[in-house]
């Protein structure tokens, strides 16, 4: 039987880690918007054999599964890591030292980018190479035609994909828990163990995953008919 009195308890002990899984999925997709960014503009101004690359890059990390990923990081950068840091520290880092978040922006860092590149890129083309020229021709350089025409509009067509994503990267984040960081699902994970419920746990945790995508969307519109406004 479901005890929906143990609810309340469930969704605050959750509400913890909210924060800290929106602030995760925000420096991912921060990251992955700057790294997509350059790879998309990259792939629009550069030789055959660079765009297969790049081409090689996005498919590998679209096609494998983020959990896969997760643990080949997980279990490979820490032992490139810790050397590098005790280099810089000048203190003795053991692998099991490194902080597994570093495996986790890594990871989803990569993941999304790939998805990123491809959206911006789409979006690049979306624009209008006549307003590029018109800019160019009025006396602008290629660069600042590029960063003050071109771009703010490419980023307003990709920025439902944006928001897409990044409610994208909040649920990826779920799959956390399996290298010891602490999100929102975690939580659920450690209340189950904690006070012996099955179900209740993840009952609570859906609805927190519900709520904070209802505010955020909300949030988002809002911004999104603001930036539309302006440009």
């Amino acid at each position: 039987m479901i005890d929906f009195e143990v609810l309340p308890t469930a969704l605050l002990f959750i509400a913890k880690a909210i924060p800290n899984t929106l602030f995760m999925a925000l420096v991912i997709m921060v990251c992955s918007i700057v790294f997509g960014s350059i790879i998309a503009v990259i792939r629009l101004n550069c030789h055959k054999f660079v765009d297969g690359i790049f081409t090689v890059f996005i498919s590998f990390f679209r096609a494998v599964p983020a959990l896969v990923q997760l643990f080949i990081v997980y279990n490979s950068l820490p032992f490139l890591l810790a050397p590098l840091i005790s280099s810089f520290t000048g203190h003795t880092v053991k692998p099991f030292d490194v902080s597994p978040y570093w495996t986790v922006y890594a990871t989803f860092i990569l993941y999304i980018t790939a998805y990123q590149a491809e959206n911006i890129r789409g979006a690049l083309r979306s624009v209008d190479k006549g307003q590029f020229e018109a800019a160019v021709a009025m006396g602008l350089t290629p660069a600042k035609a590029f960063t003050r025409i071109v771009l703010p509009q490419a980023f307003v067509v990709a920025m439902s994909s944006f928001f897409t994503y990044y409610l994208k990267t909040i649920k990826l984040l779920a799959l956390v828990f399996t290298v010891k960081v602490v999100d929102m699902f975690a939580e659920a994970d450690i209340f189950s163990a904690l006070y012996n419920r099955r179900t209740e746990p993840y009952i609570a945790d859906a609805i927190a995953y519900w709520v904070v995508a209802i505010i955020l969307t909300f949030v988002f519109n809002w911004w999104e008919k603001k930036l539309r406004e302006k440009y």
